[in-house]
């Protein structure tokens, strides 16, 4: 499980940022933590949509921390895992907090621990943050970069990336090149790419998504590259949702 396969510290803080598979991510995480006798807070700092049914045990709406705080102290006596959102907008999405509330959440509403989307990807598989990007909590002590491997040596495009023109920025290249293995890694370890707005002291893992069979060579290739940047904590790749496997284990 994804649980047992990042190192959490005391009174975790974790940001989700990057594509391919972030809200189901938060969610399966949340699970295991719950399962493990957790109280489990789950919230954006984006636009993400309405929790369907088994992804959570209940939602609270208010966009003012105090009735926040009392609502979530309340839910912990029939429920372990609680979503919190700022309001409901159109199109069956809930809007997400300030970076700022979801600390306050962790310290003072009874969670155990604090799971955040805290950035956008229009269901890409890869991206390069704009200026307003991610809006990741500055307290985060646990940031996880995600990415799709089905993204690999294919060429720059709307299709595949969320944001082209900003990938094109960060790695020098033009729309319709292949994403190599070479320049996605780079992509993911940029302070303009998947390492914008990660705090310094936050302890950051590479999550590869869709990391099939027929992909292991090129997903191979990708790890390897990365495990060379040493503010990296760790890479994991998951085949299907819910199961992750070691880098080593490639």
């Amino acid at each position: 499980m994804l649980s047992e396969l990042i190192d959490l510290p005391p009174g975790p803080l974790i940001s989700l940022v990057g594509a391919g598979g972030k809200t189901t991510t938060m969610y399966t995480l949340a699970h295991e933590l719950a399962q493990r006798g957790m109280r489990v807070i789950t919230t954006t700092t984006t636009n993400i949509y309405f929790p369907r049914p088994g992804e959570t045990d209940t939602l609270i709406v208010s966009s003012e921390t105090p009735p926040l705080l009392k609502m979530v102290n309340a839910a912990w006596k029939q429920h372990q895992r609680v979503t919190v959102a700022a309001k409901v907008i159109g199109s069956g999405k809930i809007a997400g907090l300030q970076p700022h509330q979801p600390y306050e959440l962790l310290t003072k509403s009874g969670a155990h621990v604090v799971i955040v989307e805290a950035d956008g990807a229009r269901h890409t598989m890869i991206k390069a943050p704009a200026e307003h990007e991610p809006a990741v909590p500055p307290q985060t002590n646990v940031a996880l970069l995600l990415m799709s491997a089905a993204a690999i040596n294919q060429p720059l495009s709307a299709e595949v990336a969320h944001r082209p023109e900003r990938v094109a920025a960060v790695l020098g290249i033009n729309q319709g090149d292949i994403l190599t293995p070479a320049r996605i890694a780079r992509l993911v370890v940029s302070e303009h790419g998947g390492m914008k707005n990660i705090p310094e002291a936050a302890k950051v893992y590479v999550l590869i998504t869709h990391a099939a069979e027929e992909r292991r060579d090129e997903v191979r290739e990708v790890v390897s590259l990365l495990k060379r940047a040493p503010q990296l904590a760790g890479v994991l790749c998951s085949g299907q949702p819910g199961a992750w496997f070691l880098n080593q284990s490639l």
